[in-house]
């Protein structure tokens, strides 16, 4: 999460652990990238699940820092490690202070707990989150607080009203969310997934703070990259060298605005005004151009077929694409 960056305790952390070993330090997740750079860390960004990065080598310990609202999630996330990783695991949440931990590490646990000045709990055991009925699928989502957008593989499918909130799916088909006012506009762009295995997330808001904005070097290039998701994937495009990017909805238009803006890249942004509120902290390219539509999918779909040729990248630069986004929304009316 990005506020273990912004508060500084990424940095408190690092510098403590050191004392006690080798220190092999990760980060994953877009907007923790982001704060990070902010920040002016320079830590190894995962391009890949990092039990899956962790289990291909040799630790003595994994320990993930997080700083949230509550001390649940924290909780949460490291007795999912615990199940994934060959590992003792420890969890460290700055916001409250808390230190908890899995494995046969106790006594170094308290010896952490004792000199950061955190409290020590044992790490618990949630037991089944995901189970079978039949023809249905049920995976229950831990630390989860009402208010709470809810996101599968990166699409905004609603809001939780109450902390328990279970999936209900049929052949890969969300059939329900309980608990969570669904927005079945977002189920339905999601298509079919794997219940166990999807990327869940549950956030009120992606970063509410920006200390310091980092001015990025970057090296553009003739390529744009359409982006019509909530814009995980938006450092492989950047690394392709764009020039600009085409985004469709508000809160993709937001996110990957707000990052590419850092690497002095404006975006083209098709919403529709469903604005989330996921990144209220977001800023522009001031080259950047933001058209409302009647339906932002709609209108998406008919760029990504008719400019882009169903391409995720084309050569071109940011006066050529306006033109001919401008040109194709002149040709609705």
């Amino acid at each position: 999460m990005s506020k273990i960056f912004d508060s500084g305790w990424a940095a408190k952390l690092l510098k403590f652990f050191k004392d006690y070993g080798e220190v092999v330090a990760v980060v994953s997740g877009t907007m923790g990238t982001v704060a990070m750079m902010d920040f002016g860390l320079n830590l190894n960004v995962l391009k890949e699940r990092f039990v899956d990065w962790a289990n291909r080598r040799e630790f003595d310990l994994v320990i993930s820092a997080t700083q949230t609202t509550s001390v649940n999630r924290m909780l949460a996330d490291g007795w999912h490690l615990s199940k994934k990783l060959r590992f003792p695991v420890i969890g460290i949440e700055t916001g409250t202070m808390t230190l908890a931990y899995w494995g046969d590490v106790k006594e170094v646990a308290e010896e952490f707990a004792v000199k950061l000045g955190f409290k020590l709990v044992e790490g618990p055991d949630f037991g089944i989150t995901f189970w079978r009925d039949e023809k249905l699928e049920y995976r229950k989502i831990l630390a989860v607080e009402p208010g709470d957008w809810i996101l599968v593989n990166g699409i905004i499918v609603g809001r939780a009203f109450r902390e328990e909130v279970i999936f209900v799916c049929e052949s890969g088909r969300i059939l329900e969310i309980k608990g969570v006012e669904v927005n079945w506009h977002g189920v339905q762009k999601l298509g079919y997934i794997d219940l166990e295995k999807a990327k869940i997330d549950t956030i009120k808001v992606l970063r509410d703070e920006v200390k310091n904005r980092a001015r990025l070097s970057y090296s553009a290039g003739r390529k744009i990259a359409f982006i019509d998701h909530a814009g995980y994937e938006v450092f492989k495009f950047l690394e392709e060298g764009i020039c600009c990017a085409v985004t469709i909805g508000d809160d993709t238009t937001a996110i990957v605005g707000d990052i590419l803006e850092r690497f002095g890249v404006p975006v083209i942004g098709v919403v529709d005004g469903d604005l989330n509120g996921l990144l209220p902290t977001a800023k522009l390219h001031p080259n950047s151009m933001i058209l409302k539509v009647k339906n932002d999918d709609a209108f998406g779909r008919r760029i990504y077929r008719k400019v882009f040729q169903e391409r995720e990248v084309i050569e071109g630069d940011l006066e050529s694409i306006k033109h001919e986004i401008l040109k194709l929304l002149a040709e609705e009316e």
